[in-house]
This record gives structure tokens, sequence and C-alpha cells, in this order.
């Protein structure tokens, strides 16, 4: 359990702390200002100054600097900017888009007004900054009215969310909540008494019988009083007697994308008459964020209390908005006939009176795009009341063709009733999984309200944290896992994303191949990783025999795939980490398996397994082909396909199986694609092809081998397969006649050869007893780096030789001179297994295949694995 400032710091204390240094600042800044202008003076004229030219004044002298990041100074600010707002309208509006990658959120600005070259609405605005990691295609805005200046973004992907200010252009990431919901919604809101912004979720449990709370409340403060930044429940929960109606306005929220919204000090959900069987008297769930105390406020007199709801269709077309400092609640009359929008006011919480404060016709030609659209929101309006310049901002959204969005915001003039739309933009998604989301626009409030500090500021606020980082980062991955525990600071930077980050870009930066064997264990895996270095000290033993037959992946964004025939194993070799997925493929309890004569060191069983990544989701996924028949005279098959995500406890999910069938060798992994080569003796077509898996549209291609690339006939005693060599996807042809392997590289939609690997001089690596893999190239020499399960070596293009660096066969060749190719681990990152005595070379031939002492596997240090617990952002 996670220790809260509390435990060390009284509350009290940490005010009057608080309190003691913005007057150390201030009385500095009045000392050193005094000499040259009168304190007042200053304050007076740089409080009205924009954001960006009080960033620029702090770089005058130390004193300023002072002054300008002081809390005094910042209040003031805020209030200069809240009068400024009566005076005229925001300079600009926020706006949030996908990047092209769709692996980020742009923040964009726009003015409110149409493009002043054409009138036309703007199709885009200014880039502001980009929020990394949040998912633009997921990514919505849960505060359309920014709260004392920053804003409240949403994942729904990651079920994260985001503190920003346009403003200053900041934002961070919260920690994840631990508390599992079947429904939740969020807000944020602004306690003045003690000067802090507060991110408020409503959580609806699971609601059965053994779940004595479940109606939940929590409260994440940014910048309070607690130090492990932790969600807390709320001081005084959600009351008994209102269960129902937070449980009711909590659907609504998440059905209908309905975020809270803050006026007067609280946060305000609206419920729908279709959660009741009759209309309730009361419509809003309202929460002081100040005394963390719920009430409910009465319903608008269009609602009819006792009476059966007049629609059981849980998208009411309702919402609440704040404007002009008020509560309000607009009621989309298009539902029922009639195109209009009223935006009633409450005008006083205790009566519960509301009062019909706009009426907007949608009838005419210029509101065609706001009848026609599946989203429509009133985000606020700007300008005062009493200002004749007032305009209420409308969005919409609305699903156009395939991928493509068309989001839209228009203005309205309540009093000459025009419609002007000032903003037309086209979104490409890359998946409709989650819908449109259902705000993307906000306003931008000139303020200079700090969002929450990271975990890794807090870890680095000093040198000493910093040099600590720099250390964390060199050591081995073990190393830098235990020293989590060390305290909380280290804990926080080891665990966050940029650390694990930083930390694999460290260990890779030179790209060199990095060997682990695969050696027997007494552990329930039955094997476990031993660095290459220390096994070549003793020679290979009967005793440590691998209990089953193995096939190891190439490293995978810092994972590795263990396959036997049963189970996959993900493991990171460098920690430990291992997650276990058992096969689902059809009648395996039967124990079919291939002809003997297609086993080989790189088969395993009847299946053919791979592991991919989704950078979308910073999710592995392993894609599993089984084989249930395989008949070459006949050439009639039959095969499945499954899809485990790595993230997730649900099972496998079945895949419709690729368009030709594939061999028995394993596939290669490039740039978020799976790549196999089929088997041309099964099926329709004898000719060499390659059938790729792209995880992000979930879909089999076909892409063409080299026209080099013979036809496949029963004389020709070829094989063919794919491997990831520098990062681009190479087919290789095996010719066992004249002992050499021919790699094609594919790069620009281009067939070229790469390699021309000669083995007749090696016969250890005769393509006529065994299968040969390339497993990477040396970026610095160029030699290439051989795999036959039993034997790995260097080739030397050049020389045409072979250099062995390990050998089931003899006593380990290998010289400390051959081994500086390898980036070989440190024997401190982990405990590794002896190899014993030697067998002589004849009897270690006539092993089968699958009995070995160690299978050889390319490794990258990282420190990426998967909580049990499902936790956002433990990949990157």
């Amino acid at each position: 359990m996670r220790r809260s400032r509390g435990e060390d710091i009284m509350p009290g204390e940490v005010s009057e702390s608080r309190r003691r240094r913005r007057g150390e600042h201030m009385a500095t800044a009045r000392d050193d200002c005094g000499a040259s202008l009168p304190y007042e003076m200053i304050i007076e004229v740089l409080q009205w100054l924009p954001v960006k030219s009080v960033f620029r004044f702090k770089a005058v002298c130390r004193s300023w600097a002072a002054l300008l990041s002081s809390d005094e100074f910042r209040r003031l600010h805020m209030s200069a900017a809240k009068a400024a707002k009566r005076r005229a309208p925001p300079a600009k509006l926020l706006y949030i888009s996908p990047t092209a990658t769709f692996d980020s959120t742009a923040v964009y600005s726009c003015s409110f007004s149409p493009s002043s070259s054409s009138g036309r609405p703007r199709d885009h605005g200014d880039l502001l900054f980009t929020i990394d990691g949040a998912r633009g295609n997921y990514v919505e805005v849960v505060t359309p009215a920014p709260c004392n200046g920053l804003t409240l973004l949403y994942d729904a992907l990651d079920t994260a969310y985001y503190i920003c200010n346009a403003a200053t252009r900041a934002a961070t990431r919260l920690p994840p909540s631990t508390d599992v919901a079947c429904d939740s919604s969020a807000g944020l809101g602004f306690d003045a008494r003690t000067d802090e912004h507060k991110v408020v979720r409503l959580i609806n449990g699971m609601l059965n019988p053994k779940d004595l709370d479940p109606v939940r409340c929590e409260v994440y403060t940014p910048r309070g009083s607690y130090v492990d930044c932790r969600w807390r429940p709320a001081a005084r929960g959600v009351p008994s007697s209102l269960h129902k109606f937070v449980h009711a306005a909590v659907i609504n929220a998440s059905c209908n994308k309905l975020s809270p919204v803050f006026a007067n000090g609280c946060l305000h959900w609206l419920m729908t008459p279709a959660s009741f069987i009759t209309t309730p008297s009361v419509a809003i769930v309202s929460f002081s964020v100040a005394e963390e105390t719920f009430t409910c406020l009465r319903s608008p007199p269009f609602w009819v209390p006792g009476a059966p709801p007049t629609s059981r269709n849980w998208s009411s077309g309702e919402q609440l908005l704040e404007m002009d400092g008020q509560l309000c609640l607009v009621r989309n009359r298009m539902p029922h006939g009639s195109n209009t929008l009223e935006i009633w006011k409450l005008l006083d919480y205790s009566s519960g009176d509301w009062l019909l404060n706009h009426r907007i016709s949608l009838s005419g030609r210029l509101a065609r795009d706001l009848r026609q659209s599946q989203i429509l929101r009133v985000i606020g309006s700007f300008g005062s009341y009493r200002s004749s310049r007032k305009k209420i901002i409308i969005t919409t959204s609305m699903h156009k063709i395939f991928n493509k969005y068309q989001k839209m915001v228009h203005t309205y003039d309540p009093r000459s009733e025009a419609l002007e739309t000032i903003l037309s933009i086209t979104e490409t998604h890359s998946t409709q999984q989650y819908g449109c989301p259902s705000s993307r626009f906000s306003f931008i409030q000139e303020t200079l309200a700090p969002v929450h500090t990271t975990d890794e500021e807090i870890a680095l606020s000093s040198d000493l944290a910093k040099a600590t980082r720099e250390i964390l980062l060199r050591l081995p991955a073990k190393s830098a896992i235990r020293s989590k525990f060390v305290c909380k600071q280290w804990f926080r930077l080891v665990e966050s994303k940029n650390f694990i980050q930083s930390y694999f870009q460290h260990k890779n930066i030179d790209r060199k191949p990095k060997v682990m064997l695969v050696v027997k264990s007494t552990g329930r895996l039955g094997f476990s990783f031993a660095p290459l270095n220390k096994c070549l000290q003793e020679a290979p033993s009967r005793s440590t025999l691998l209990d089953t037959k193995v096939v190891c992946s190439k490293p995978c964004h810092g994972l590795n795939l263990v396959s036997t025939e049963t189970k996959d194993y993900l493991c990171n070799p460098c920690t430990g980490f291992h997650r276990g997925f058992s096969n689902l493929g059809p009648n395996l309890h039967l124990r079919s398996r291939m002809p003997k004569i297609e086993e080989h060191a790189f088969t395993v069983g009847n299946k053919n397994v791979g592991l991919t990544f989704n950078s979308l989701t910073r999710e592995h996924v392993i894609v599993e082909i089984f084989y249930h028949r395989k008949d070459f005279e006949s050439r009639q098959y039959d095969m499945s396909c499954t899809l485990h995500w790595c993230n997730t406890a649900n099972a496998a999910q079945e895949h419709s199986v690729p368009p030709l069938p594939v061999n028995d060798m394993p596939p290669a992994y490039v740039n978020g694609m799976l790549y196999w080569m089929n088997e041309p003796r099964l099926g329709q077509s004898c000719e060499w092809a390659i059938v790729s898996f792209n995880l992000a549209a979930s879909t089999f291609d076909v892409v063409p081998c080299p026209s080099w690339f013979a036809r496949w006939s029963s004389r020709n005693r070829c094989r063919a397969f794919v491997v990831e060599l520098e990062g681009v996807l190479c087919a290789v042809l095996a010719d066992p006649v004249a002992d050499k392997l021919d790699v094609w590289k594919l790069e620009h939609g281009r067939w070229d050869r790469a390699y021309t690997i000669h083995l007749e001089a090696s016969p250890g690596y005769s393509l006529k007893t065994c299968v040969v893999v390339p497993l990477a190239v040396d970026p610095d020499r160029g030699k290439i780096l051989l795999n036959t399960v039993r034997k790995i070596g260097l080739y030397d293009p050049v020389e045409q030789t072979i250099e062995n660096l390990y050998s089931l066969d003899q006593v380990p060749v290998a010289s400390s001179a051959h081994l500086k190719f390898l980036d070989m681990p440190s024997t401190s990152s982990g405990d590794s297994l002896t190899c014993s005595k030697e067998e002589s070379v004849a009897e270690m031939n006539r092993m089968d295949s699958k009995l070995i002492t160690s299978v050889p596997m390319l490794y990258e240090e990282s420190l990426a694995c998967y909580s049990f617990v499902r936790k956002a952002n433990c990949l990157w």
C-alpha cells in the first residue's frame, strides 16, 4: 500500500509551508523590483499579459522569474483573465485530432471567426502541441469549458485521463485507478478554498449481492497533499439513499458519452427518465467539490414526476452545460419532431426553478448540418449575456464514409438568430471499434494554472535524482527491477513509461544481436534462460536435456515467444517475466502430428506460431495457425487460426484462415506485420508466395516472391522461408544441392538480392542435414549470425567461412575474439544453469532434434512486461 503525504506531514503543515514559500517569493520580487518601479505597478501591468508573454518575461531576471512563478501571481492572472473574458470573446477554440500515426493526439487552436480570405469555414487550425501515448482515435474532451484553465481528456482505449493547459502547452497523464468499474464517469472541478483542482470519478460496480458498495466515488487531486499521487475515496462517499440516482447518472453518462459539468463549485451529472419505471422528481446528481458531498436537484418542468417515461430510449437528447456562470440544460427537440434546441437555466438550487433561456430554430437551410449530425453538443458561449456579441457554440459530429468523420463548429447569435459555421474538419480514423468520440472541442483560457506533475518529474526533482536515473539506465534489467523497492521515488522512476522506453533505447542503441540460451530448469516452466558466455565455459550434459522441444521467436518490442507443442510462453529473458497461453486448436488431445519426415529443429507440433505487436494499443498478440489435416499427395489441408491478446484475460479469438497454406518455418515480424512463406505442396497453386498478416486491419494478404524463385516441383528440393534482417523482410531460398542460401530483401516495394551464403565448406551447417536460418547481421562488420539450433556461428560473406560460437556436438570452440560480435549479457544480470560434462559427437548426433540441452535465442534488453492486473502503458 502506498503511503500518503499526510503520513509524513500534516495537511495544515503543508498549507503553512506553501504560504511561507509564496511569501518568500513575493518578498524577493518586491525587494528587487522596488529599485526601479513600484511593485504594485509591475503587478498591475504583468497580470494582464498573455501567457506567452508571461513566460518570456520570466527570463528578465531572477526576481521576475520568482514573481511570475508564484501562486499569488497565478491567482491574480486568473482573475484578470476572467475579467477580460466578460469584455471580449475568447481568443481561440481548442480541438484535438489524431496524428497520422494514430499513436498520439494533436492539440490545435482555431479562431472563432471563419476564414478571413474566403468567408468559408476553416478546415484546419494551428498546431499547439501533441500528447504522446494518447491515441487520437479514442480521445475525447471531458470538459468542453475549461475548469480554471485546465482541460480534462479521456483515452477510451487505455481508460486513461489527461490534464492539459492549452495556454501553457503543458499536459500530463493521471495514474490509473485500481478500482475495476462496470461503468464510470469522471469530471474536473476546482476547490476555491484550497486553490486545488480535483478529478472526481463515479463508479458503478457489478451490482451483485456480495458487492457491499456497488456505487462508489473516488477523487484525485493533481497537486494536493498526497505525494504518492493516488486515487482516494471521496471524503463522505455516496449516501445509500442516492445509490439508484448515482447509478442511473453514470449509466446515462457512459451510454451517451455525457460528461459532468462544473458550475457553482459543483460537478453535475444528468439522469434520464428511461432508467426508472416512473419519472423521478430529481434529474441531476450534484457533487460539491469542496465538501465532497452529494445531493440531487429538481427535474426541469418538462419532466412529469410519477408518470411513465415518454420514451425508453437511453438517448434522451438532453445534456448539461455551463453558460454565463450558471448551470443549464439543453433539450434537443428533434427526436420529438420539432427542429429546435431549448436551453433551460437553473435559477435557484434550493427551489429548483428552471427558466427557458434560449430557443434555437434548426429549420433553415444553414441548420442542415446540425439536423443531419449524429452527435450534437452545445459546449458553451462567449460574450456576456448583456452583450450584443454573445454567441452560443454548437459542435456536431457525423460519420461520412468508411473511417472518415466530419467534425464541425457552429456559432448561434441569440439576437439575430443567425447560424454560422466557423470550422469544418474531416478526420481519418484507423478503426471504428469505439465509434465516434462525443466531443473534440473546448475553449482556450489564458491562465497559468499548473497541471499535475508526473511520477517521473517528482522522481527527477533534484540533481541527485537525475544522476540516479543515469545509473539505473546502466544496470542489468534484473537489477533495475529490484531497485524499484529501494524507495517510493525509485519505484515511480523505474515504473514510468519514459524510463522504460529510455532503458530500451539505451541498452539497444548499437543494435548488436544479443544471444541467450533456453536451458532446462527445475521450476514450473521446465526451462529458464542463461547467458551464452556462461554456458560457453562448460560442456553440455545429458543430465540437463530439455524436457520438451521448444522453438523461440526473435525479440518483438522487448519480449520473446517460447513455444512448445501444447503451450506458448511470452517471456522477457532479462527480467524473468513470463506468461503462458494454452493452445486452443481442436483435436490437440488426439496428439495428431505432422509426418515424421517434416520435423526439424524449427517445427513444433501441428502449429505455426508468430508474435506481433499492435503499436496502437501497445499490446503483443500471438497468432497461431493450426493444421488439422495435411496431405501432400492429394494437396488437401485443413487449418484454423486464433489470436491471443497478451494484455487481456479474455480467451483466444478465432480468426479467418490465411488465403494460402503456410509452411512449417516460423514467421517473420516486421513493423507490425507478420509474414509466412506459403506451402506450395498444398492447395491449388505451386508458386512460392508470402502470406502477410496486418494486425491493425486484422486481415491476411499475399505478397509475391522474387521472380528469381523457381516454381516448386516434386523434383525441386529447395526450401523457402522468410526472416527479418536489419528491420527488413527477407525471403530465403535454401538449395541443398548447391549448399547455399540466397537471401532477397524487400525494400520500397522491390525485391533485391541481399546475400548469398555458401555453406559447402562448412559440413556442420550443410543444408543436406539441417535447416540453417540467418538470425541477424553485424551492423559494423557485416557478418551474418547463422542458427541451426544445435549450432550458432558467424558467416563472413567475404571469406565465405563460418566461425563457430556454440555447438552441442562438441566442446565449445568459441574464443573471446569471436564473441566480440555479440553483445553478451552480464552474468550479474541473473542466474544461469550450468552445462556439465562432454558427450561424444556420435552420441549427440544420434539424439532426436527435440532432445537437446539448450536452444539459442536472440533477445533485447528491456523492462517490458504485462502486469496481471491490467495497467495502462506498461509497454511502449
